[in-house]
């Protein structure tokens, strides 16, 4: 059995950081589909309300993805990159999130939304934003 401080392959520090991405992840998403759930019910249409409760978590995304996920310092260069891979990302989610709400409600169309743009943003992350 490996001891926690002995070296790791490339593939477990990759498995690794995509843990944490999935876990930076479903905190984000739960904000998300909480303040979008409400949005909806507060009769907001889909396309505003997923605007509106993508954008909440860019932030939080960053700082978390930077800090803890891919462990890296700031840089205004990669704090723009990560806005166009996120807007990106928030463009493909609320194209998928209007359409799929004209065939079921719209809090179903939005969590079928989330592994597609899931696949998107740790991608982007990984091989373009943070490069590790």
């Amino acid at each position: 059995m490996l001891s926690p401080s002995a070296p790791r392959g490339p593939g477990a520090r990759r498995f690794d950081t995509l843990l944490r991405f999935a876990a930076v992840g479903a905190i984000t998403t739960m904000l998300d589909i909480v303040l979008f759930t409400g949005l909806v019910a507060a009769n907001a249409p889909p396309a505003p309300a997923n605007l509106v409760s993508y954008s909440c978590g860019i932030v939080v995304s960053y700082v978390l993805n930077r800090s803890w996920t891919f462990e890296v310092g700031h840089s205004p260069v990669q704090a723009l990159k990560f806005g166009a891979s996120t807007l990106t990302g928030l463009l493909i989610s609320t194209v998928l999130v209007t359409a799929l709400a004209t065939l079921m409600p719209p809090t179903i169309a939005k969590v079928l939304s989330v592994p597609v743009v899931f696949a998107w943003n740790y991608l982007t992350a990984r091989l373009w934003v943070f490069r590790v």
